[in-house]
């Protein structure tokens, strides 16, 4: 039918519309990577500012590098969420197969659990110690980022048209799921 549009209708920047919630997905693993990146820089500059005599403000600028990305996970909970909702909406009223529900549930949940979990210790007082706080907010992130690079592989596998984001995360996933079939052979 002419000026239907659906899922698959191609918008004028040639980019299929049905991937446009998916690309907003996939601003979150490189968040996920920024923070990752400056907790391991932090955690060697600490060491090496301790182990060489070195100044004591050297780790603070991968430090604030992490909170930032910190932070920036944490507004984009919202975005991140409703964008969820909405391609898994687009992936629903398209003609492929695949139904992502399981992926974005655990997606979804993880990054609601990175979300809460700040909020409770800052008003619920001394909920969680540090370490535990720590961990579950590297642990909540690391797994929405996962899981995200997982969906948006899966998704540009059973359809077509994927931006570049996308398939850079794809191309990530095929080689760290190869790497691990060759260490655990």
């Amino acid at each position: 039918m002419p000026g239907a549009e659906g899922p698959h209708i191609s918008t004028n920047d040639g980019v299929n519309a049905s991937w446009r919630w998916a690309t907003v997905l996939a601003v979150h693993p490189v968040i996920t990577v920024g923070v990752l990146a400056g907790a391991l820089l932090f955690g060697l500059a600490g060491t090496a500012t301790t182990a060489f005599g070195l100044p004591k403000f050297i780790p603070l600028v991968p430090g604030g590098l992490t909170l930032v990305f910190l932070g920036m996970a944490h507004l984009y909970t919202p975005i991140y969420v409703a964008g969820l909702a909405l391609d898994r909406r687009c992936v629903r009223a398209s003609d492929a197969a695949w139904r992502p529900s399981r992926l974005v549930l655990l997606a979804g949940g993880a990054q609601i659990v990175y979300f809460v979990v700040p909020i409770i210790q800052a008003y619920g007082g001394e909920t969680f110690e540090e370490l535990v706080f720590g961990s579950v907010e590297f642990a909540a992130l690391l797994c929405t980022g996962v899981v995200t690079i997982r969906y948006l592989t899966v998704r540009d596998d059973n359809l077509p048209g994927a931006p570049a984001l996308v398939s850079l995360w794809s191309s990530v996933w095929s080689r760290l799921a190869g790497m691990a079939r060759y260490w655990l052979s």
